[in-house]
């Protein structure tokens, strides 16, 4: 682990108009409950576990009231979409990107968060608050390419899916980067940001898809 842990949401590329709009990311229950219109990747059926998934720790309430992000690119979710099975969703993983920071510009920030150590609507999947548990992270599988469970660990994707989350709003000031898997999406995504003189970086990493 080094000493900027980053992290990574990812999002479709036609909702960075909204975020941008307005100045960061807002959990799921405040999109909801302002009828934001807004392109849905991920599966309706973990959404609604997910909606009702209370988090154990400070500062409390539901996974649908945080910002969630991982701590590997290449997620279980973005092989999902690449492979085309999310109901309702067609495009692809072409559109996604991915917003980056780390934990400690979270921190810094003084924004809200707690983590976990796989994905969060697991069982056994636990909450933490302290940065110091981090290292209950398995860092050794955010770094390998392939994630898939096996005989030996059936335990893998799980702990890939390890989620750090934000309560309810991230600026988008605390964003350091936006990543792409082409430069004609970096264009697109470099035109949002001159359209709100806005100044991020934004970087083609091909490698961070599928």
């Amino acid at each position: 682990m080094t000493s900027q842990t980053v992290i990574f949401h990812i999002t479709h590329i036609n909702n960075l108009d909204n975020i941008l709009k307005s100045n960061g990311l807002h959990c799921i229950t405040t999109i909801k409950s302002q009828n934001t219109i807004y392109k849905n990747i991920a599966h309706s059926g973990i959404q609604d576990v997910r909606a009702s998934t209370g988090v154990p720790v400070p500062p409390y309430g539901g996974l649908h009231d945080y910002v969630p992000f991982y701590f590997a690119p290449r997620s279980p979710m973005l092989y999902t979409i690449n492979q085309g099975n999310v109901a309702g969703y067609s495009d692809g993983q072409d559109p996604i990107v991915y917003l980056v920071t780390t934990v400690e510009k979270i921190a810094k920030d003084s924004l809200p968060y707690c983590f976990t150590d796989g994905h969060g609507i697991m069982f056994f999947t636990s909450f933490y608050k302290d940065l110091k548990d981090l290292s209950e992270i398995d860092w050794k599988i955010m770094k390998e390419m392939y994630w898939a469970d096996t005989l030996e660990d059936n335990d893998r994707k799980r702990r890939r899916q390890a989620e750090f989350l934000v309560h309810n709003f991230l600026p988008i000031t605390s964003i350091n980067w936006i990543c792409t898997m082409n430069s004609t999406r970096k264009l697109e995504v470099e035109q949002l940001l001159q359209n709100y003189n806005i100044n991020i970086p934004v970087h083609v990493k091909r490698n961070w898809y599928y």
